[in-house]
């Protein structure tokens, strides 16, 4: 749980994967592998009442120990984290580059230096991670629909270390809206219930519609449709491509360092359906005040470089759970 916790507040953050998460402490193999399980073989257990062996055969305590942690995570970290990058953009940042930059070389590290093709496919990693991060915003609509197919796009690049879910809902333009109805989702169960007293289930599904909750149920159902069919396809490729994947996976890394380097210049805004005037195309500056605040970021950079590479080193290999 405490692992899908820190997944879940990597989730969060635009820029940062909580697949990177999962394959530092050592549970990315197991995740993927009992996500697969959830087969045919899974649904006629489930449906026979063999729900014993149904919990054995997909992993089920791991399962939902670690996607409490992470709804838990996702919950209860929503306003801080979207207060911190208001106010603390550079610092909040900087930490999330430190972060990244260690998995790169945590990642990498496990990686044999000679092969041709896996420094193709690190480079070709690089490459597709710099076209996905510095794709412009596209306007979309905000319908349950739309939002299944957010959901669904969003939640492979989530389990992929280096590629960010939510950075894909911001080029969705559905990242603050989705984050916005998650934040808001204790008023929204406070008013659901209070519209059911009042006014029964037409009061109760009134309230429903003015929080936008169809569209974060279609999120979630797309979530969970679109992690069950990507696993699979995972789980081919470490089985059969493993050192190629991770290689990818390690350019995946390195490219979307481009994305969470903290200095940024808006050079294009757009206005979103509220009225609010959002940065559109943003350019990598250097910093433009050298003082103690830079002097702060330098150092949170260096404390997320650091805490990922001593996690790794002091505990790494007495995490790495069998698939």
């Amino acid at each position: 749980m405490l692992r899908g916790l820190a997944m879940g507040a990597a989730d969060v953050v635009p820029g940062v994967s909580g697949g990177t998460i999962a394959f530092i402490t050592g549970i990315y193999d197991k995740l993927i592998g009992s996500l697969n399980k959830i087969d045919h073989v899974a649904i006629k257990l489930f449906f026979t009442g063999k729900w014993k062996a149904f919990a054995d055969h997909i992993n089920l305590g791991f399962l939902v120990a670690l996607f409490s942690g992470i709804l838990v995570a996702v919950i209860s970290l929503a306003k801080v984290i979207t207060y911190m990058l208001a106010e603390y953009p550079e610092a909040v940042w900087s930490f999330f580059f430190g972060l990244v930059a260690a998995s790169a070389v945590v990642i990498g590290s496990q990686l044999p230096r000679g092969d041709w093709k896996v420094w193709l496919s690190f480079v070709l990693g690089i490459g597709i991670a710099l076209l996905i991060v510095t794709a412009s915003l596209i306007n979309t609509p905000d319908t349950p629909l739309f939002s299944f197919f957010a959901g669904s796009i969003a939640i492979v690049a989530m389990i992929l270390p280096g590629i960010s879910g939510s950075f894909i809902l911001v080029i969705l333009n559905k990242y603050a809206y989705i984050l916005g109805i998650v934040s808001a989702l204790p008023d929204a169960i406070k008013g659901v219930l209070s519209g059911l007293k009042e006014g029964g289930f037409s009061g109760a599904m009134q309230q429903f519609n003015n929080y936008h909750l169809w569209d974060l149920v279609a999120f979630v159902l797309g979530c969970v449709v679109g992690l069950i069919s990507f696993a699979k396809v995972l789980n081919w490729l470490f089985k059969n491509y493993r050192t190629i994947t991770m290689s990818l996976l390690t350019g995946f890394l390195v490219g979307s360092l481009w994305k969470v380097w903290p200095w940024k210049l808006t050079v294009e805004t757009y206005t979103d359906r509220h009225g609010v005037v959002k940065p559109l195309v943003q350019e990598n500056i250097l910093p433009d005040n050298y003082d103690s605040y830079l002097a702060i970021c330098v150092a949170v950079a260096i404390f997320g470089f650091l805490f990922v590479y001593l996690l790794e080193k002091r505990f790494g290999s007495k995490m790495q759970d069998p698939a």
